[in-house]
């Protein structure tokens, strides 16, 4: 058997959570996840209209990574938000990422749908060098705002 990449059924999620905890608990995020918060975040993306959740598979149907969002409808096109994409930490850097941006890219082309666009951390690490070089670029005339309750 071979790599797969495919679309995600929702018991796929219990395994994407595990990876999104086991990737973004560590460097370079640290962020406090758990298990639970995780699923419940997937969860709740995939219950989200226009959703779609890919996964990559290895020859053993074990998830190395994932892509998660949501189509969007705006005035006269269709865009994309990517909520989440990860790859588990010691498979980075193999292609998976890309292979699940290009798996998405097809979709999209399918639906008609003209852009896609994330929210990612800023600086020349890691998250920012991959995007652009999967022609991500920053969008200049925007900005990420947030209010604390």
């Amino acid at each position: 058997m071979q790599n797969v990449v495919r679309l995600l059924s929702e018991k796929d999620l219990e395994e994407a959570s595990i990876i999104f905890t086991y990737v973004f608990s560590s460097n370079p995020w640290n962020e406090p996840w758990s298990s639970q918060t995780a699923y419940k975040r997937l969860l709740d993306i995939s219950k989200t209209p226009g959703y779609i959740g890919i996964g990559y598979f290895n020859s053993d149907n074990q998830m190395s990574g994932f892509l998660v969002g949501n189509e969007e409808q705006w005035a006269d096109t269709k865009n994309f938000y990517i909520n989440e994409i990860c790859v588990l930490t010691n498979t980075q850097q193999n292609g998976i990422g890309t292979i699940l941006l290009n798996y998405l890219k097809n979709i999209l082309t399918q639906k008609e749908v003209d852009t896609a666009y994330l929210s990612t951390e800023r600086g020349d690490g890691k998250p920012e060098i991959f995007f652009r070089k999967n022609g991500f670029v920053t969008i200049e005339s925007r900005i990420l705002m947030s209010l604390s309750v």
